[in-house]
């Protein structure tokens, strides 16, 4: 949940250019897919400890929250900065982490803290990722107003 936090974070407070313009009912809409999915990782991590459940379908509908938060968050990365707009390389490769995380949890869907631990690792591939790009472009094309650095 930390990672997905970090990553919604990072796309709607620092990546977008609050400058633009045609953005905000969008901005606004997006938000139901990403509650919904978020609701969708709350309430089927409660069901992946449970014994009873069908593990298979839990982790289906754990993996559908995570796509679609995921891809919600995405999908606003057209008004984003102009240095910070994603290009196909970026979107294929925060499919392929959730793609990879998808199939191995699946493989492993009996085990539920293989599950979890999987999806840990695969969303903080995806924010390590963005931290990256955001990074990269923002030296690259901009200053960068960190002190730490």
């Amino acid at each position: 949940m930390i990672n997905l936090f970090m990553n919604y974070f990072g796309q709607f407070d620092h990546a977008i250019d609050e400058e633009g313009e045609n953005k905000g009912i969008f901005l606004i809409y997006s938000h139901y897919p990403i509650f919904i999915g978020l609701i969708m990782v709350t309430v089927s991590m409660s069901f992946l400890v449970n014994p009873e459940a069908h593990h298979l379908f839990t982790t289906s509908f754990f993996y559908a929250g995570i796509g679609l938060f995921q891809a919600a968050v995405l999908s606003n990365g057209r008004f984003n900065k102009s240095y910070l707009k994603y290009d196909k390389i970026y979107y294929g490769l925060q499919a392929t982490f959730f793609l990879i995380g998808l199939l191995l949890s699946l493989l492993f869907s009996d085990n539920p803290t293989i599950v979890i631990a999987i999806a840990t690792l695969m969303t903080l591939a995806m924010e390590i990722h963005f931290t990256h790009f955001y990074m990269t472009q923002t030296k690259k094309f901009s200053t960068p107003n960190w002190e730490l650095f």
